[in-house]
């Protein structure tokens, strides 16, 4: 649900380029119709508007609205204001901010967006792109969408996010490649949880938040990302944190193609770390399994690390089954982190991973040079 909530977001949020100022105002008209051309590139998808007006400098789009027609699913904003639009040299035309309020989703998802903002804005000419990636034709130095409310029609509980802020730069080729953002507060209430299994409850929380952010460099020709942050942190759990380079990405702008699953298994590890940080959300868990158990958490952990060795046996790779034993007992009986890198010699693609799965599993690790370590430094 929540990746769903945050696609949403992004369509709300992720509009436009940075450009240099033009010289020749463009009529509301046009502005509107650039707009929501660029907003719904792509398949089975329209954007209408109920008027478009000039406000003094200002373009006044009223009842600006997206349908994805496959899904019989809208998004309509009351009143989208387009500050200054001149034409543009890199585009149909250029603005220092846009904003979006009385955001409306309605179909089988419904909620609210209460405002988006866009700055450094400038709206590419979507007939002249081939590819169908979602905001392909508009890009952006700064976003912020704020007060986001979703649910999903016929099923209990709603995603809550109070704002996302995004920054891109570094333009090629009508392409951002340096991405960073936070998304703050994402709650997601108690009722989304189905009963009988775990609640936030059972592990002492009224509802689970969490914060995500996000700081990567994306070299679209080299195919690779740098992956300087990614994180997320459960509020008063822990952290899960990943940092690294991967290659051998499809472009973004293709990831409609029907071959975009296949092609990102051939993504490749250059170097990778993973790492959980805990802030009670570890000791909460086992406090739970335990009681369900009849244990006390003492119990329980000793429990699971006697049964470790055994569990780990598939691996068939003595070294890295001791390794992992000593790092989870270790987290087990003291939850402060819990750290696993990859630094293969040369890069590994998921491709190779699958099929060394099927043939000799026990050298995968080495392929990786695979560690894992609990309670280490940053």
């Amino acid at each position: 649900m929540a990746l769903r909530i945050l696609s949403v977001s992004s369509v709300a949020a992720g509009f436009v380029v940075i450009g240099v100022l033009p010289a020749h105002a463009i009529g509301p008209d046009e502005v509107a119709k650039a707009l929501g051309a660029a907003l719904v590139k792509g398949a089975n998808v329209e954007a209408t508007y109920d008027a478009a007006r000039t406000d003094g400098e200002n373009v006044v789009v009223d009842g600006l609205t997206i349908s994805r027609l496959s899904v019989e699913q809208t998004l309509r904003f009351d009143k989208v204001v387009v500050a200054n639009p001149t034409e543009g040299n890199n585009g149909v035309f250029e603005s220092p901010q846009i904003s979006f309020a009385g955001g409306t989703l309605s179909g089988k998802s419904k909620g609210t967006i209460d405002a988006a903002t866009i700055t450094g804005a400038v709206i590419l000419d979507a007939s002249k792109l081939g590819d169908d990636a979602v905001g392909e034709s508009i890009l952006f130095s700064t976003a912020e969408v704020n007060g986001v409310h979703v649910s999903r029609d016929a099923e209990p509980g709603t995603v809550s996010i109070e704002r996302i802020e995004l920054e891109s730069g570094n333009v090629v080729d009508n392409l951002a490649q340096d991405s960073k953002g936070r998304a703050e507060n994402i709650t997601l209430s108690p009722d989304l949880f189905p009963s009988g299994t775990f609640t936030p409850a059972s592990i002492g929380y009224s509802n689970l938040a969490l914060d995500v952010s996000w700081d990567s460099t994306r070299d679209i020709r080299a195919k690779t990302m740098t992956i300087r942050d990614f994180t997320v942190d459960v509020r008063d759990g822990g952290e899960l944190s990943i940092k690294g380079v991967v290659g051998n990405l499809p472009d973004p702008r293709a990831l409609n193609d029907p071959g975009a699953v296949s092609k990102a298994s051939n993504a490749e590890v250059h170097q990778l770390t993973v790492r959980y940080k805990d802030n009670s959300l570890a000791g909460r868990i086992l406090d739970a399994l335990a009681e369900r158990q009849g244990l006390s958490r003492e119990e329980y952990t000793q429990q699971l690390t006697s049964a470790l060795p055994f569990l780990l046996l598939t691996l068939n790779n003595p070294a890295f089954q001791a390794q992992v034993t000593t790092a989870v007992k270790g987290f087990l009986q003291d939850p402060r982190s819990l750290t696993i890198s990859f630094d293969p010699d040369a890069p590994v693609s998921g491709t190779d991973i699958l099929s060394l799965l099927k043939t000799d599993p026990a050298t995968v690790p080495d392929r990786l040079k695979a560690s894992v370590s609990a309670n280490t430094p940053e």
